[in-house]
């Protein structure tokens, strides 16, 4: 299975998507010309995308990353930066802490630092880890990646658009921006697997066919009898080896993710369907009601039924 395959079938996103990836905190940063915005680390990744403008991102250990329109930044965990107007030396700086979450959803909540004319504009935000139940998987990046897009990515027609509603925002409009940053993600993600990075552990065991067709068989086949012995036979590869790599790779074990999959499948079914909570259960390949409701309930802090009566008032 080459790499063109694999994205055939998304499991980048699927994997992401598994271990509960969003955008938090999600901020328009608007920094006039002649100034700057400093911001604290927060402990997860960042993300910025550069709207129009130009300018710079600066990190805390004095990495100047230059920001063009298009430009997309992913910072390591726990990185302190300053954003600056490209324009002219900046000459004023404001402090803003860290990104924040706005308490209204249906407004695109914005920064702005200094007044007069404009000097660069960019999308920002936090990724939204559900640590509790899987591993960080950018706690092993240590330096920015960064990445151009183009308008063959279809990525940038897309924010061009999206500034006009940013401009007047409406229902949906910050929603809409978080999706894109996510896409972006993604997009940013797909590059490093095309080219073998190792910057990323788990990038490396998306492009090795063998890891991939194991994880791909957990995602497509969660309520099979999978087992450790059987995922290695379809990596071809050793048990052993087998265990190690696909750890090294995704930071838990086969079967940790197996269960995890199981799990998200299973509150999926519990929110979208009338299925009884023993027909779930089995469905996502629990042989037993009550092993899966402790399971459920380790996850979701509450038992499948009250998970349901939640999603049903929602």
């Amino acid at each position: 299975m080459k790499n063109a395959a694999i994205f055939e079938q998304p499991i980048l996103e699927r994997f992401l998507a598994t271990l509960d990836i969003g955008v938090a905190n999600f901020t328009l940063c608007d920094i006039r010309d002649g100034w700057s915005a400093r911001f604290d680390a927060c402990a997860t990744a960042s993300l910025h995308y550069c709207m129009e403008g130009h300018g710079a991102l600066v990190t805390q250990g004095g990495e100047r990353i230059a920001l063009t329109s298009h430009s997309f930044v992913l910072l390591p965990p726990g990185t302190a930066y300053r954003i600056e107007s490209g324009n002219s030396l900046p000459a004023n700086e404001t402090r803003h802490g860290r990104l924040i979450d706005w308490p209204s959803r249906e407004t695109v909540p914005t920064i702005q630092a200094g007044e007069g004319r404009a000097g660069i504009a960019t999308a920002c935000g936090e990724l939204k880890l559900d640590t509790a139940h899987g591993t960080d998987p950018f706690s092993a990046t240590h330096r920015p990646l960064i990445a151009h897009f183009d308008g063959q990515s279809g990525l940038k027609n897309q924010f061009v658009l999206l500034l006009a509603e940013c401009a007047r925002p409406g229902l949906g409009s910050r929603a809409l921006v978080e999706a894109l940053l996510k896409q972006c993600l993604i997009m940013v993600m797909r590059r490093q697997i095309d080219n073998g990075s190792s910057e990323l552990p788990w990038a490396a065991g998306l492009a090795d066919k063998r890891l991939a067709g194991a994880l791909e068989a957990i995602f497509d086949r969660p309520a099979s009898p999978l087992s450790v012995e059987r995922l290695a036979d379809i990596a071809g590869m050793s048990r052993s080896a087998f265990a190690a790599q696909f750890m090294k790779a995704f930071g838990q074990p086969p079967m940790s993710m197996l269960k995890l999959v199981r799990l998200r499948k299973a509150a999926e079914l519990l929110a979208t369907t009338t299925l009884p909570v023993a027909e779930v259960a089995r469905t996502v390949g629990f042989s037993s009601r009550s092993n899966f409701s402790q399971a459920f309930h380790a996850m979701h802090g509450m038992d499948p039924t009250a998970f349901r009566r939640r999603s049903d008032a929602g």
